[in-house]
């Protein structure tokens, strides 16, 4: 007869748990890494507008016929493993662009340009100047304070802002103050927000530079082309949503004529540090963004695993590693004659052959009580494209901790000194636990101990470090509150380049590592407390609010 002590049940259930690690093997994974890092599949880069990408499709097509085999729920479009998302490519018609100041109307090239915009269409609200836009949140200087920029238009000096994908510009350590206007010494969001935290975060319709000689000697390399998720979401590598333009020196005048507000004294204010006061400037801005747009239809496999719990089966436990290599457009174009060959071996294929092992593992071993989402996602290499599909979408309401593996197939030499950033060969890097979650890096300790395959190095176990947030494929889900646990061993002279081959991986390594990831995985998938952010807010991410 069983014994009816719940610890003695318990303590069966990791026993059977161990057991099932064995299923984790290095043939099956090195079978695995072959195929998906193989010549054939072209480094499986993502489909992009106007770029299909046959070997992503087979490497997918692999993917989802393992877990068909495996019995594998899936969870995408009509009853398949393929969950789409669309990316949008706008390209501008500057010969059809337009502005207007009311009724009075800005010429392309002439008056105005481009400095940043994503998706097009027509843009028309009233004006707001916010000085040089910086809140500094410690002194209680707020250029924002009494106006709802919500749906407006904002007219900055802004010497610094920039274009392009939000990185590690998303939160951590700010650049030395760069003059008068620029941005401030200390941490963003926790001493100071600039235009862009504060327009992003607040809903503004556009913002509007004064020209400086840096905005205008880049005035012909206006920027033309916006690429991202339809609907955008997310910061880290997204796209900055907000569309910027610049104005002419002549057109800020026209602007600012009967404000109130003198033109000199806002195109000295940089030099001077000092500003004028914040204004309604009492005038519409309209700017059609008349642009050419472009869609393409990405996608993840995905798949999920029922927990054994009545209950605790709604609380969703994630496990991922990204699908997509990062290549040259031309290197996943059949025919094309390349050079080089891009294979993007440790960069994902080490950590998409891992997690099919883990899945074989949860399926021979105790179903765990919560439920386990099996993610391969794709537009990883390009802004997170798939992660920020599935973090920002409604299967987050479930989910309460995000597991991933990227890149757990290198090791640099024993005995020798650092090759990049790699771990040794008996470690693997881990992030997230210590600092966010009591119980999560309790149980983390425990499959430590319970599954002691390989040793683990906490030294990115730091907030301030770009490996925690963004560069992670798990930022989009820190920003959503939700708990991470990510293994990785860090990168080399491989890292995105052709010689991150199959045969340079660690085979043993992943072995070791998808163990642990397995164990830790199952503990906290199995256990009756739910993975509870109770540490800190890193000031990376001050503007989200944790699932408690």
């Amino acid at each position: 007869m069983a014994s009816a002590n719940p610890a003695d049940a318990q303590d069966a259930r990791l026993a059977a748990a161990k057991k099932a690690a064995e299923q984790i093997r290095a043939e099956e994974i090195r079978r695995d890494v072959d195929y998906l890092a193989s010549d054939a599949n072209m480094g499986r880069r993502t489909p992009h507008p106007g770029a299909p990408s046959p070997g992503y499709d087979s490497a997918a097509a692999y993917i989802a016929a393992r877990l068909k085999t495996l019995g594998i729920k899936p969870m995408g479009d009509s009853g398949t493993y393929f969950q789409h998302y669309t990316v949008t490519r706008s390209t501008l018609d500057t010969t059809k662009v337009s502005a207007a100041i009311g009724a009075e109307p800005l010429q392309w090239g002439d008056d105005f340009v481009v400095n940043n915009f994503l998706i097009g269409g027509m843009r028309e609200a009233n004006v707001i100047y916010v000085g040089n836009g910086t809140r500094l949140l410690k002194q209680g200087v707020d250029p924002y304070a009494g106006f709802d920029i919500k749906g407006k238009w904002l007219l900055v000096n802004a010497p610094t802002a920039g274009g392009g994908r939000a990185t590690a510009a998303a939160g951590g350590a700010a650049p030395p103050n760069v003059g008068r206007g620029g941005v401030p010494p200390g941490i963003v969001g926790v001493d100071y927000t600039t235009i862009s935290e504060v327009a992003r975060h607040g809903g503004a319709l556009g913002i509007i530079l004064v020209p400086t000689p840096a905005l205008l000697a880049r005035w012909t390399r206006a920027a033309t082309v916006g690429q991202d998720l339809n609907p955008s979401v997310g910061i880290a590598y997204a796209q900055f949503q907000v569309p910027r333009i610049v104005l002419t020196a002549a057109a800020l005048r026209r602007l600012l004529a009967g404000t109130g507000i003198s033109a000199d004294d806002v195109l000295a204010a940089d030099s001077l540090g000092r500003y004028p006061a914040s204004k309604d400037l009492g005038k519409r801005l309209k700017v059609d963004f008349v642009a050419t747009v472009v869609e393409a239809r990405p996608y993840n496999v995905v798949g999920l695993l029922e927990g054994s719990d009545p209950r605790l089966k709604e609380e969703w436990i994630s496990l991922a590693a990204h699908l997509d290599g990062a290549v040259p457009a031309a290197a996943s174009v059949p025919g094309n004659a390349l050079p080089d060959q891009y294979n993007a071996a440790d960069d994902n294929a080490s950590g998409s052959a891992g997690n099919l092992a883990i899945v074989r593992a949860l399926l021979a071993g105790p179903r765990p009580k919560r439920s386990i989402l099996l993610i391969w996602d794709s537009g990883e290499e390009v802004g997170l494209w798939g992660t920020r599909t599935i973090a920002y979408g409604p299967w987050s309401e479930k989910l309460v901790l995000h597991v991933s593996n990227d890149m757990i197939g290198k090791s640099r030499p024993a005995n020798s000194a650092r090759n990049g950033e790699l771990s040794a060969p008996d470690t693997i890097y881990i992030t997230g636990p210590k600092v966010l979650s009591t119980n999560t890096e309790a149980n983390l300790q425990k499959a430590l101990k319970e599954f002691p395959f390989i040793k683990t190095d906490r030294v990115y176990e730091d907030i301030g470090s770009s490996f925690f947030y963004p560069r992670t494929d798990a930022g989009p889900y820190l920003e959503r509150g939700i708990l991470i646990m990510q293994f990785f061993n860090g990168s080399d002279s491989d890292y995105h380049r052709p010689t991150d081959e199959p045969q340079k991986l660690d085979i043993a390594k992943i072995v070791a590592v998808s163990k642990l990831s397995y164990g830790a995985l199952w503990i906290a998938a199995d256990d009756v407390n739910r993975p509870r952010w109770d540490g800190i807010v890193p000031s990376t991410l001050w503007w989200v609010t944790p699932k408690r």
